[in-house]
């Protein structure tokens, strides 16, 4: 299986942040990347995993503010990066996913004290029946007039790779075509807006449902880590930085949101599921640079770069990725810009040893 031309590198790893030292081309004034970070609530009583404070959330947009970040709407970095169009360096888009209430109770106050817009991925069946913790419609609508993006992440938020026993690959498709649509024309009957944007549910997808996303007409965006290009754009699961109670260093947000995409010309890799124990090897061929690229395995620290010609590197962790959703992350620092990297993420999805998907946490 090969991928062309897309991704991102990074050099935290479970919140550790590891220097490397490298060249990569310097980045101009007019770039043609950008970065979109994810959440979820914004709160104090909620889930860790999906979870961030307000002071801390406060602390991400402060900096955004007094360090030379350009805050955009999504819709306006899309149509930037489709163009071909320049943008300058540290462009940065917001998004929440789920539509919990604390988006419009807790967060928008704050991203509005900083004029910033914003993104939220709607679950529609939530709102639809006032699910207590989620958004009503008049909530949403009321963002709307806060230079908020209301867009797309299914009807009922259920796992995209977990298939009703009995079904045929095209009734399955079809099925979830029905969760994405009908997602879809709920938001637009109520909202008026269309964007086609897609979140995937726990950021999960294959091939198959990656390739009907775009044959559907939609622009997809997963949870795996990393910045964004018109090809990474493009590849059907565009990264976005999750953060969360886990990941809530102030370096790590720093490093994250000034990461560039690393310029992979051709990657290669086995698939994204696996029903069984696995070293997945991921090769990855950079266009032209010097210095050595550093990657890591969830759960595993740093993993053994094999270097061949021609700039391909082989990667692949020591022991096999563990049951559930892990990554190797990779890294390659900016040349003449301390502490700031190009920044690659691949995901990795693992059933239990008898075939049964693992339970969500």
């Amino acid at each position: 299986m090969v991928k062309h031309a897309f991704s991102a590198l990074l050099c935290l790893v479970n919140g550790l942040l590891i220097a490397v030292h490298g060249w990569a081309e310097p980045v101009a004034n007019s770039a043609h990347h950008g970065v979109i970070l994810q959440y979820h609530h914004i709160a104090t009583d909620t889930p860790a995993s999906t979870s961030l404070s307000p002071k801390v959330f406060r602390q991400h947009l402060e900096i955004l503010k007094t360090e030379g970040y350009h805050v955009w709407g999504l819709p306006e970095l899309v149509t930037a990066l489709r163009a071909e169009q320049a943008v300058p360096d540290r462009v940065v888009v917001i998004t929440f996913d789920d539509a919990y209430d604390d988006i419009a109770t807790t967060a928008a106050p704050l991203l509005n004290e900083f004029g910033y817009p914003f993104t939220v991925f709607v679950s529609t069946d939530f709102v639809d029946r006032k699910q207590h913790g989620y958004m009503t419609w008049d909530q949403l609508r009321a963002l709307q007039a806060q230079d908020v993006t209301l867009a797309n992440h299914t009807r009922s938020h259920l796992h995209l790779l977990r298939r009703d026993e009995g079904l045929s690959d095209r009734d399955w498709l079809q099925a979830l075509r029905r969760e994405i649509d009908g997602a879809e024309q709920r938001i637009k009957a109520e909202t008026g807006q269309n964007w086609r944007y897609f979140a995937y549910p726990y950021g999960e997808a294959d091939a198959a449902i990656i390739d009907a996303l775009q044959d559907w007409g939609y622009l997809g965006f997963g949870q795996q880590s990393g910045a964004l290009d018109k090809r990474l754009l493009e590849s059907g699961m565009a990264p976005r930085f999750p953060f969360n109670e886990h990941y809530r260093e102030l370096a790590d947000f720093r490093v994250k949101a000034s990461s560039l995409p690393l310029p992979v010309v051709q990657e290669t890799f086995p698939g994204w599921v696996f029903a069984e124990a696995v070293i997945p090897e991921l090769r990855l061929q950079l266009a032209d640079h010097k210095g050595q690229l550093t990657c890591f395995a969830s759960g595993q620290g740093p993993i053994k770069v094999l270097s061949k010609p021609q700039h391909v590197y082989v990667i692949k962790a020591p022991k096999p990725v563990a049951v559930g959703r892990s990554r190797y992350n990779c890294t390659l620092p900016v040349a003449g810009e301390a502490g700031r990297f190009h920044w690659y993420s691949r995901m990795w999805i693992r059933k239990r040893d008898d075939g049964s998907w693992y339970p969500e946490p």
